[in-house]
């Protein structure tokens, strides 16, 4: 299991909160689990209503991203929200236009809140990824970030690290070898 800490692109327009991140897996799945604490009323999580489907463009709000890349540099984007909606995408090379895997279904996700803690935590089948995806793959690197809405409509971006002179969460240069 590898733990992380991640980091606000700019942290003066980020909340005064936590966002940490664990990554692990198995023969068959991939786990991620994010935890927001200190400062939780900061973070806009959204309605509470659960919408348990596929939404573009989470990155517009409060949402938590998982990048998985191989050696040949092809890599697959999730996307997930706190009110359960989800999306994933796939990138045969960097700069591919952005395109839904459908193939993935939704991950099994599970969501706990409290007044001073957020979990999310997911689990993605590796049987849903595209085919040969981890075939031969010594080493797999791993972005692993956060958008995060405050309270005031602003939104600040958390990851490993920033190498980039913007926020660029598909900056290779910010992803690690996990796996």
């Amino acid at each position: 299991m590898a733990k992380f800490s991640l980091t606000p692109y700019n942290k003066a327009t980020a909340p005064a909160t936590e966002v940490l991140a664990e990554l692990n897996q198995n023969e068959e799945s991939v786990f991620i689990s994010y935890r927001i604490q200190k400062g939780l009323p900061l973070v806009d999580l959204g309605s509470s209503t659960p919408h348990k489907e596929r939404v573009l463009k989470l990155w517009e709000k409060t949402c938590f991203e998982l990048f998985i890349k191989n050696e040949k540099d092809s890599y697959v984007e999730f996307n997930f929200s706190p009110n359960f909606e989800w999306n994933c995408f796939y990138f045969a090379k960097k700069g591919d236009p952005l395109e839904e895997w459908t193939r993935m279904n939704r991950p099994a996700t599970e969501i706990l809140l409290s007044l001073d803690h957020y979990f999310l935590f997911a689990e993605i089948r590796k049987e849903l990824f595209p085919v040969g995806f981890f075939d031969g793959t010594h080493e797999l690197r791993c972005g692993i970030s956060s958008v995060i809405k405050g309270p005031n409509g602003v939104l600040s971006y958390w990851a490993l690290s920033h190498h980039d002179t913007r926020p660029n969460f598909h900056d290779f240069r910010s992803f690690e070898k996990i796996f």
